[in-house]
């Protein structure tokens, strides 16, 4: 597979098609802003920014994590993504064959408290439950079932 890479000084983002590489330079790059958010005038330089940023006004939080007892809602795809990477990380520490009959124990990292911390924050309207914000690093154990 042919990697495309951003020769933009400083950039180094590397792409796995032509569009996707287009797609960067033209919204992180390019001097011209062609989409106009309607509310607030406001210029972005994708549909897709657009549409995510027109999230602001509605309140919308599109976005559900579909992962049992989650249910987290974020207004962009990205954070999205970024918060699924947490349950793959403690899907993987549970699923490791090497502890099978042992307590898994792990520590979560303080960027990943942050993340569910304020996203607790902005969605608590949206929750059916408030939980408490976790204020320091906790350690878990969790049986294996």
């Amino acid at each position: 597979m042919e990697a495309h890479t951003c020769h933009v000084s400083g950039c180094f983002k590397v792409y796995k098609s032509k569009a996707n590489l287009k797609r960067h330079i033209e919204a992180i790059h390019a001097e011209t802003k062609k989409y106009q958010c309607n509310q607030c005038s406001k210029v972005l330089s994708s549909k897709q920014n657009l549409k995510e940023h027109k999230f602001i006004h509605s309140k919308e939080l599109p976005y559900v994590c579909k992962e049992i007892g989650c249910g987290l809602r974020f207004r962009h795809g990205s954070q999205y993504s970024a918060h699924k990477r947490i349950h793959s990380i403690i899907r993987n520490i549970l699923e490791d064959p090497n502890k099978e009959n042992e307590l898994k124990i792990f520590d979560i990292p303080m960027s990943l408290l942050d993340e569910i911390n304020s996203n607790q924050l902005s969605n608590q309207k949206h929750e059916e439950i408030n939980l408490p914000l976790i204020e320091m690093r906790q350690l878990f154990i969790l049986p294996t079932i």
